[in-house]
């Protein structure tokens, strides 16, 4: 029968063609399992227990216990509000800020390469870093920022703006805004440099001004990536610690604590279930809102 061992071996020989390519991608299959799908199912077993990291092993299965006791927290309630207001403020103004930069930096002049490297210089600073930053200029002791208003005799005193509520919101926002506008703004400068100089030409023959040639070429070509980056900044900023802890500790009081500030808090007490707990449901608010999102930013791009 050398024909039907002929027909198998080549029959074998396709498998093992066809196998191979998953052969290949076996590897990091089985790591991104082990770093990412192992950790999320491990952290939804400790949000439905009373865990904490001085008895680990003796951690109780409580069910939904943990996201009843949420439901009847207040600091965890006041938290959805301010992580929502956190990501509207810091994210908004940095589009506010970004997309006037790159404008301006898409436009021809001499030192345009050394000023496109230098605003990155903000970004590329870690984040403790800028925080302590604006700390010292803050201070209402010897901070420059008290200074500078009272030269300007627009202050009498020195304002301790860490130690109001709304002050140290203002302040964290505004260190995380120059913080992360750089970033925005050199996305935003890749989308205009790939709009085509023709159409920005047939909208001047057809006598469109600046403004015009703004809101009808290059805000259409640069708006699926304006989309894309919101969600993406606000996905970040709603799992942000290290600014808002380092420069306030998420207060006064609980006044600026997020849901991630908040679980990071009940981290350092322990509570490791109820973190848990809270991560998840900051995890389940941000695939809600991204799943609704995704969904308009596709029908923004198809229409």
């Amino acid at each position: 029968m050398p024909g039907r061992a002929a027909a198998q071996a080549g029959r074998a020989r396709r498998i093992r063609a066809g196998a191979f390519p998953y052969a290949l991608i076996l590897p990091m299959a089985i790591l991104m399992a082990g770093i990412s799908f192992y950790p999320t199912l491990y952290a939804l077993y400790l949000s439905l227990t009373n865990a904490s990291l001085l008895r680990l092993d003796r951690a109780l299965f409580i069910g939904l216990g943990n996201f009843r006791r949420m439901l009847a927290d207040p600091i965890y309630l006041d938290a959805l509000w301010r992580t929502l207001r956190w990501d509207l403020v810091v994210v908004g103004s940095e589009l506010l800020v970004a997309i006037p930069m790159a404008l301006f930096l898409n436009l021809s002049f001499r030192g345009r390469g050394l000023l496109r490297s230098a605003i990155l210089v903000p970004y590329i600073l870690p984040p403790a870093v800028t925080a302590l930053i604006w700390v010292y200029m803050l201070d209402g002791n010897f901070g420059i920022v008290n200074d500078l208003l009272l030269r300007l005799g627009l202050i009498d005193h020195g304002i301790a703006w860490l130690s109001d509520p709304l002050g140290a919101f203002g302040a964290v926002s505004s260190a995380m805004v120059w913080s992360g506008q750089p970033l925005m703004t050199i996305v935003i400068l890749a989308a205009l440099q790939a709009i085509p100089d023709t159409l920005y030409e047939a909208a001047s023959i057809d006598g469109a001004g600046a403004w015009r040639r703004f809101v009808h070429v290059t805000w259409p070509h640069i708006l699926p990536t304006v989309l894309f980056l919101t969600l993406m900044r606000m996905i970040w900023m709603s799992n942000h610690i290290d600014m808002i802890f380092i420069m306030t500790g998420g207060g006064p009081g609980f006044s600026n604590y997020t849901m991630s500030v908040y679980s990071f808090v009940q981290t350092t007490r322990f509570n490791i279930g109820y973190a848990t707990a809270i991560a998840v449901s900051l995890a389940a608010v941000l695939m809600l809102a991204s799943l609704f999102y995704v969904r308009h930013l596709a029908r923004k791009i198809l229409a």
